[in-house]
């Protein structure tokens, strides 16, 4: 009876490391099939009465870069931020700073890709909005084509928002 318990409890062990491996192959080769440049195409924000308004103006600029080994960076911006005039950013009057703040969103890290349930987990570990320090932030997201879109269940704005993102060729 020992024999039998030893043998299953390797076979068992053999299956999970099988299944593991298996498993982080997939996701690697799904983070593989994503990398790569990414430019903004739009950021949709939809407030809780419904009310839905383009998050970073009309015509916003953006980069999204994921990389095979499962590192990410975004950067998005109005694409009518205010000039300073001090020529200096230590030198923003408020209404500058303000409108810099409202205007962009920057964030880099770890990325995990979930073919099994569509999801992209951001671990960001660093952002512009620094309430997203350290956290974990899932999104489903779809691939049609050379378009990638994702669903943020809370923006930093308030509210959710839908990113539209298109590979960079």
């Amino acid at each position: 009876m020992t024999r039998k318990r030893t043998l299953s409890a390797i076979t068992g062990s053999l299956m999970l490391t099988v299944l593991g491996i298996t498993a982080g192959d997939v996701a690697a080769q799904a983070t593989k099939s994503l990398a790569g440049t990414w430019a903004l195409v739009s950021a949709i924000s939809t407030d809780a009465s419904g009310k839905k308004t383009p998050t970073f103006g009309d015509n916003p600029k953006g980069e999204l870069i994921l990389t095979a080994d499962g590192r990410y960076m975004i950067v998005i911006t109005r694409a009518d931020l205010p000039k300073f005039a001090a020529n200096n950013r230590d030198k923003g009057t408020t209404d500058e700073n303000k409108a810099v703040i409202q205007g962009s969103i920057a964030h880099f890290g770890k990325i995990v890709v979930s073919e099994a349930d569509k999801t992209l987990t951001f671990q960001v570990e660093t952002a512009t909005y620094p309430n997203w320090n350290g956290m974990s932030q899932k999104r489903p997201f779809t691939v049609s084509g050379d378009e990638l879109k994702y669903h943020v269940p809370a923006a930093s704005a308030g509210g959710t928002a839908e990113v539209v993102w298109r590979r960079v060729k």
